[in-house]
Parts: structure tokens; sequence; C-alpha cells
């Protein structure tokens, strides 16, 4: 053996170790950059304080919705009330989402095109800063998992609700519609303070019903003898909030024509006004303005609200 063999040995020995944990340090990093980039799982909820939702075609916004996290629940924008169901409903989905396989080859070229055609764009805000981002694609052939992607990433996954025959993307929709309840107004007989409506073809049917105190009788403005039991029969329809159907854009009022308008003062100092509009292509639905927050339009349908809109004669005391 040469003097200096022992050492030679030792160096060779120290470069294969070096190698191999080079190797098996690089394969583990490989191995949790794949696995970051399949989950799509975010079970600590309780710490999500913001939720975007932005809808795309290619690079185009079509629809946003903007979602934080307040003390008293959760809010879109800056004011409004979200609707529980849809959100808890999203929530639990963050929770318990996973791929269940990677997009095949044969199919990756398209999936990634329609990606970018059409997306909604998630992000997640948590408290400590963090941010997450994915995007959401339509269902899979099967309809059992939508497809998804993360930012920078070239393999889109399948990914799916365990427990769910059905895919996901409907829930990541960013459409006010299903975010925000579609409330006209909340009201209960006893904190009715006055009923305005004017009909805008009919003003001999217009009416102003009141009572200065909670106690006190009702009157019609004009002065008027009043039916009592049509009275109480109008009223008992306030049993609290009142939801119209669907959201509509308000350029669906363009040659729409309007039927009346409403106004409605409450004791506790909320005040409402809407005004009703002929529906353009339904004959037994309206539309209906708010002129109160969150100024929406919406649809309802005429069998629900007709029975808001009595005619002054209706209230009329008819002599003997």
């Amino acid at each position: 053996m040469t003097k200096g063999t022992p050492w030679a040995t030792i160096g060779l020995v120290v470069v294969l170790l070096a190698a191999i944990t080079a190797v098996i340090w690089g394969s583990r990093i490989a191995n949790q950059r794949a696995e970051a980039e399949r989950n799509f799982a975010f079970p600590d909820t309780a710490n999500i304080v913001e939720i975007h939702l932005v809808e795309k075609h290619a690079d185009t916004i079509l629809r946003r919705i903007d979602l934080y996290r307040r003390p008293k629940g959760w809010i879109i924008a800056d004011t409004l009330e979200v609707f529980d169901q849809p959100l808890q409903t999203l929530l639990y989905t963050l929770a318990k989402q996973k791929a269940r396989a990677a997009v095949p080859s044969t199919a990756l070229r398209n999936v990634l095109k329609f990606l970018q055609e059409h997306r909604i764009e998630v992000t997640l805000v948590f408290r400590d800063g963090r941010h997450e981002v994915f995007f959401v694609g339509g269902p899979t052939p099967d309809e059992k998992a939508s497809y998804m992607i993360k930012p920078g990433q070239t393999q889109p996954y399948e990914v799916y609700l365990p427990g769910l025959e059905g895919y996901i993307t409907t829930r990541y929709y960013a459409d006010i519609g299903v975010w925000q309840p579609n409330k006209i107004f909340e009201a209960r007989m006893a904190d009715i303070r006055s009923i305005q409506i004017d009909y805008a073809g009919e003003p001999g049917e217009s009416w102003h019903l009141e009572r200065p105190q909670p106690e006190s009788a009702w009157q019609l403005s004009s002065g008027e003898p009043l039916d009592s039991l049509r009275v109480a029969e109008y009223l008992s329809g306030f049993t609290g909030p009142f939801y119209a159907d669907d959201w509509v854009h308000p350029d669906s009022l363009i040659g729409a024509a309007p039927l009346a308008e409403v106004a409605l003062k409450l004791y506790s100092g909320k005040n409402y006004r809407w005004t009703v509009y002929k529906h353009t292509t339904s004959p037994i639905h309206y539309y209906i303005r708010l002129w109160h927050s969150p100024y929406f339009t919406y649809t309802i349908s005429s069998y629900r609200l007709d029975g808001f809109l009595y005619r002054r004669r209706q209230f009329i005391r008819q002599r003997a």
C-alpha cells in the first residue's frame, strides 16, 4: 500500500457521502415541491381572513368577489353581509379538497389552454400575512373533479372533494347573487312607522299609511276611513326579512316601465325605498331597484310581491 492511500480513501468516502446526501436532499426537496404543487387543501380555515375570487377570460376580468373576515362575521367589499351557506360550503371545500391525479400528458395541452382562457383565480390571505393562490377551471369529463393549477406551474391536477359526487368549480363562482342574500327589506309589523306607495300610472291609487306612535291607530294621510281588517291583513305580511329571487344587472331596467315606488320607515330607525318595474320579458315577474344599500337590482315573482302592492281603494272602509 502506498503512502497516503488511507487519506485518499477517506477523501473518496467523504465525497461519496456528500454525493449521496446531496441526492437524498435533492430528492426530498423535489418530493416536497411536488407535494406542494398538488396540495390544494387548507385545513386551517379559522385563520383565513380574506378570500378573493376573480373570474377571468384570458386576461379580462369578468367578475370578482372580495370576502373579508370581520369580528361580527364575513362581509363582501366594505359593507355587504355574506350569505352564510355558500361561505361555509367554500370553507369546508378549502379544508377538505384534494388532488386525485395529475392531468395526463394526453390531455395536458387542452387543459392548460382551457385554464388560460377561462379560470377563477383564488387568493387566500391568512392572519400571519401568508398568501396562497391557485386557479380553478372547469369540470373533468366525468364531472367528479375540477381542474386546478398553481401559478408558475405547468402541471394541472384533478381536484375533488371526498364524499361529493360532483365537481367543485361552482363553489368558487365570483357571482354576487351567490354570496349576497337578495334582501329587499327586513321589517315586522310592530316596528313599522309608515308605508307609502306611489303608483306611476295610477296616482289616484297611491297611498301613505302611518301611525304617530307604536301604540297609535293606523291612518291614511288622506284622512279617509280605514278598513281595519284589510289593514291588519296587509301588515301581517311583514314578518321579518323579505328576499328577491335573483340579482340582475342594472342594465336590465333599460326599456322597463316603472310601476310603483315604495318607502318603508321603521321605529328602529331603518328606512327602505325601492322602485318596482314591469319585467320586459316575463309577465309573471317584476324588477326591483333598491334605493338603499346595497343599491342592487333584482327580479322577483309577481305572486310573491303582489301581496305588498295594495291599491288605495283596498284600504278604504266601504259604507254600509
